[in-house]
C-alpha cells in the first residue's frame, strides 16, 4: 500500500506540475482566484482519470468516471486550502533565472500555480493510488476457471421418490395411508 501512494503522489506531482508550466507558459505566474479553481478542478478531472484504476483498465470506465468528477469537486477544494495555508515565499532567484518570473517580484506557494496544482494533484492522486486495492490473484483464477451459470440450467439435487409423486395426488387422507403401510 504504501508503494501505491509512492506513484499516486508522483503521478500527481507530474500531472499538476505539468497543468501548472502550461499556464506559466501562458503568461500566468500567479494564478487570480477563478482560473485557479478552474485549473485545480481540471486538473481533479485528469488525475481522476489517471490515478488508481485508469480509465483504459478493463472495467474501469464508470469508477474512473466518478473519480474524475469527485476529483473536480476535491481539487477546487484543495485550491482553497492551499491559497489559504500554503503561504510560504518561493525562491524569487531560481524563478528569475528560469525567465518564470522577474527577480522583485514575490510569489507565495500557494498562488504559483506549478506548485499549488501539483501539491493538489499529488494529495488526489495518492488518495486515488493508496485507495485501489488490487484483486488477489487467486481469487481472479478461480473466477476464470468456473464457466458462468445460466439462468434456467438450474436442476434439482435429488429426485424426489416415487411415493411422494403420488400423495401429492392421492385422495385418501393421511390415516387411510398409514393403515395402507
Amino acid at each position: 500500500m504504501l508503494g501505491r501512494l509512492i506513484v499516486g503522489i508522483l503521478k500527481g506531482l507530474i500531472v499538476g506540475g505539468l497543468i501548472g508550466f502550461g499556464l506559466v507558459k501562458l503568461g500566468f505566474a500567479v494564478l487570480p482566484a477563478w482560473l485557479a479553481y478552474i485549473a485545480a478542478a481540471v486538473t481533479g478531472v485528469v488525475i481522476g482519470l489517471i490515478a488508481g484504476k485508469p480509465i483504459w483498465a478493463k472495467d474501469a470506465k464508470i469508477e474512473a468516471g466518478m473519480k474524475a468528477g469527485v476529483g473536480a469537486l476535491l481539487g477546487a477544494g484543495l485550491m482553497f486550502a492551499a491559497r489559504k495555508w500554503l503561504t510560504m515565499y518561493l525562491p524569487t532567484d531560481l524563478l528569475s533565472q528560469v525567465g518564470v518570473m522577474a527577480k522583485s517580484e514575490t510569489i507565495q506557494l500557494g498562488y504559483f500555480p506549478i506548485t499549488s496544482l501539483a501539491a493538489v494533484a499529488a494529495v488526489l492522486g495518492g488518495f486515488y493510488d493508496a485507495d485501489n486495492t488490487p484483486e488477489p490473484e487467486g481469487e481472479a483464477k478461480e473466477e476464470a476457471k468456473a464457466p458462468p451459470a445460466k439462468a434456467g440450467s438450474q436442476k434439482r439435487i435429488a429426485q424426489p421418490a416415487a411415493d411422494e409423486l403420488d400423495e401429492d395426488f392421492d385422495d385418501t387422507s393421511a390415516d387411510e395411508k398409514k393403515a395402507k403401510k
